[in-house]
């Protein structure tokens, strides 16, 4: 492994380590439902297997940067049964759209729904959501990536916008997807670093750390704010990778 692979891969085990000591209290944040499945899940494992994990996960960062392409057969088998195990157990999280529908048709078709044994609870959940809307979601960020990295959106159809924004000085993109039918908002960051060597076009935070692929599906009027805030926060940091490894000595 190039050395700057290696860099690269533990500085983002050392990410990861830090997010756990903490609890993943800002993972925990991410309104992704799959990214909170993801951290019950991990939540059940016993600490040797969470490390274990954690060591995949960091391995992954030279292909997911550009460092190296994956090889034609890599495949961890503890990644491997982790991302299945997510979508096979069953989760406790719905996306807000999803569970706002459910319990309209509850309350629509009364005994004949064939969601009539939801839970009061799912439904006190459902009903205490102020849904928002794409267009709202996309003024927010529109707004908040122009406040914090000069970035204006440039339309590319069917739901996404491109953010050519800076951040310390450093030139990146952010895609963003309003269209999805669960999904409220799928974003994308883009940077190249022809010093490190580092370059991705498909880079999420949490994807990086083995906890979600960027999709957001529980935005809701109350959160919307707080959740922007937060994914200025998330792109900020992942532009800052190749000054943080330099800085550090890494490279």
């Amino acid at each position: 492994m190039h050395t700057t692979s290696q860099s690269l891969v533990r500085f983002v085990r050392a990410t990861i380590t830090k997010e756990a000591q903490a609890g993943f209290s800002r993972i925990r944040r991410v309104p992704s439902t799959y990214t909170w499945s993801c951290l019950d899940l991990l939540h059940t494992l016993s600490r040797s297997h969470q490390e274990q994990l954690f060591d995949a996960f960091a391995e992954r960062a030279p292909f997911l940067l550009g460092l190296e392409a994956p090889p034609a057969q890599w495949q961890n088998p503890i990644l491997t049964k982790f991302n299945e195990d997510v979508f096979r157990v069953p989760s406790r999280h719905m996306s807000a759209r999803l569970l706002r529908g459910i319990a309209a048709a509850r309350r629509s078709d009364g005994d004949k729904s064939p969601f009539s044994k939801m839970p009061d609870a799912m439904m006190q959940q459902a009903d205490s959501i102020r849904p928002t809307t794409a267009s709202s979601i996309r003024k927010e960020v529109n707004q908040e990536l122009g406040q914090h990295f000069g970035a204006s959106p440039l339309k590319q159809g069917a739901g996404t916008w491109l953010y050519p924004g800076e951040s310390s000085g450093r030139r990146f993109s952010v895609m963003i997807d309003y269209g999805g039918q669960v999904d409220q908002l799928r974003y994308f960051v883009e940077i190249s670093d022809p010093s490190t060597g580092l370059h991705s076009k498909m880079l999420t935070y949490e994807g990086l750390l083995g906890l979600g692929f960027g999709r957001w599906d529980f935005l809701t009027a109350d959160s919307q704010g707080e959740d922007i805030q937060l994914l200025c926060e998330l792109i900020q940091e992942l532009v800052a990778i190749p000054d943080t490894i330099m800085s550090l000595g890494f490279a």
